[in-house]
């Protein structure tokens, strides 16, 4: 075993031969595959919070939902040695282990796999309504984005920009993300009085996993929380809005028409759509600001997030009445 991770995996117990495998890693968080025996296994190391309760709900909300009948895998956590579900190292840093789920990451490029992520977010919104967790949620509502980022207000956030000159060549794309804050502060009220429940808060084409075309498992529950329910959908239409894909638009649809065809949103919804994408691409440039202000990033990442995310509510603003949902 690699001695990076010995002190993660000597909190369980594996058959012979043991390997440890690296995978790809999002940027939250660290993954290790673990083969043991016959079985498979997956190591996560939580690098985004050392809160123990928020991996706990976490789990909760995997155990309530993995009781469901559902047409894909949802992560099953795997006990430690004490009998917890989260590991706890001697400096705080958390971690998780569960079982492996056969099957690859999807394409934005296959119509066929976005169509079935349509209907598998849909079926995962439908799960998450019928849930009751002990815990509470412990991540604000996107709307509630002033009071999650209240210590990266306009001035700490625009500050940001005179760090380095690759800050300051997009200084006119912070200005347009504050300028999109402020107007939406105005919205999050009545944003606000839609239908609240349960949702997964970050299901993404890399959350998820395929077995040919069909969305075979969701991963990634890091961020469930209860919200608005048409901002599970928001979410992931925002993840495909990307500038070096031209034909974004047309998958943008297929997604869409995947859920409404399995989980019908009313109008009040429907049209609340844009104003929550532009939620979800400012709370990921303020996710990111807080990062690099907290020395977690270099400037090259928030440099990337604030021209994707200056893009999306741009794109949103210019093109989104013409895609006649």
């Amino acid at each position: 075993m690699h001695t990076d991770f010995d002190s993660y995996l000597a909190q369980y117990t594996f058959e012979a031969p043991c390997e440890v495998e690296h995978r790809e890693s999002g940027m939250n968080n660290t993954t290790r595959m673990i083969k043991s025996g016959n079985g498979r296994y997956v190591l996560r190391i939580y690098n985004n919070h050392k809160d123990a309760d928020i991996a706990r709900l976490e789990h909760e909300v995997l155990g309530q939902l993995s009781r469901q009948e559902l047409p894909f895998q949802v992560p099953v956590p795997v006990r430690n040695m004490l009998g917890e579900t989260v590991s706890i190292a001697e400096d705080g840093t958390l971690s998780a282990l569960f079982r492996y789920i056969e099957g690859e990451r999807p394409s934005a490029g296959n119509p066929a796999q976005l169509l079935s992520l349509g209907r598998a977010a849909a079926q995962l919104t439908s799960a998450l309504s019928r849930i009751s967790p002990e815990g509470k949620p412990l991540y604000s509502p996107y709307y509630e984005l002033e009071t999650t980022y209240s210590e990266m207000d306009e001035a700490a956030f625009l500050s940001l920009s005179d760090r380095t000159e690759e800050l300051k060549a997009r200084r006119k794309g912070f200005d347009r993300l504050q300028a999109e804050r402020r107007k939406l502060l105005e919205e999050c009220e009545a944003l606000s009085r839609l239908p609240k429940q349960w949702i997964h808060g970050d299901l993404v084409l890399n959350n998820t996993v395929v077995r040919g075309d069909e969305i075979a498992g969701v991963l990634d529950f890091e961020f469930t929380t209860v919200d608005v329910r048409p901002m599970e959908l928001a979410v992931i239409a925002a993840d495909l809005i990307k500038a070096e894909n031209p034909s974004f638009a047309e998958k943008v649809k297929t997604l869409l028409r995947g859920y409404l065809q399995s989980f019908p949103l009313p109008e009040e919804e429907l049209v609340s759509l844009p104003l929550l994408m532009k939620l979800r691409f400012l709370d990921v440039a303020l996710h990111f600001a807080v990062r690099l202000r907290d020395g977690l990033d270099g400037t090259d990442v928030l440099c990337g997030i604030i021209d994707s995310s200056d893009y999306g509510c741009t794109w949103i603003n210019e093109h989104w009445e013409e895609m006649e949902l």
